[in-house]
């Protein structure tokens, strides 16, 4: 159970950045997207709201990782939810960044990352019910 915590955990970090950066200045998110080649998008306000919106709702699913991290058996379910979730995400950013032909150094590593972390979760919680239950 304690690697379950543990991969809860660095989902809920990673995830409650997104807090940060919907609160940073538009001009640093931007600017990083510049440093690492990427034409950021015009700053018309629906892409500003549609940007920090996304950012916020990221921070928000940080909130339901530390939820899960706290008792993870509680919420047998939700575990499920989280795992696959983290999998489907992992795949959706996968195929994005396929699909709008972006170098593969900028889109490889977070696919990947919440890929194997999903997996990891969805082996732990197995693992974590069967030791439950005897």
């Amino acid at each position: 159970m304690k690697s379950l915590k543990i991969i809860l955990w660095i989902c809920a970090i990673c995830c409650l950045l997104g807090f940060v950066g919907a609160a940073l200045p538009l001009r640093a998110t931007f600017g990083l997207w510049d440093s690492v080649g990427v034409q950021p998008p015009t700053a018309d306000p629906i892409t500003v709201f549609i940007f920090r919106l996304f950012l916020a709702t990221v921070g928000l699913i940080g909130i339901f990782f530390v939820i899960l991290a706290r008792n993870p058996l509680q919420y047998g379910a939700m575990l499920l939810l989280a795992g696959y979730g983290l999998v489907c995400f992992g795949v959706f950013f996968f195929v994005g960044g396929i699909r709008y032909g972006l170098p593969v150094w900028i889109y490889f590593t977070k696919p990947v990352f919440y890929t194997v972390l999903g997996i990891l979760v969805l082996i732990f919680r197995k693992k974590a019910m069967e030791a439950n239950i005897v």
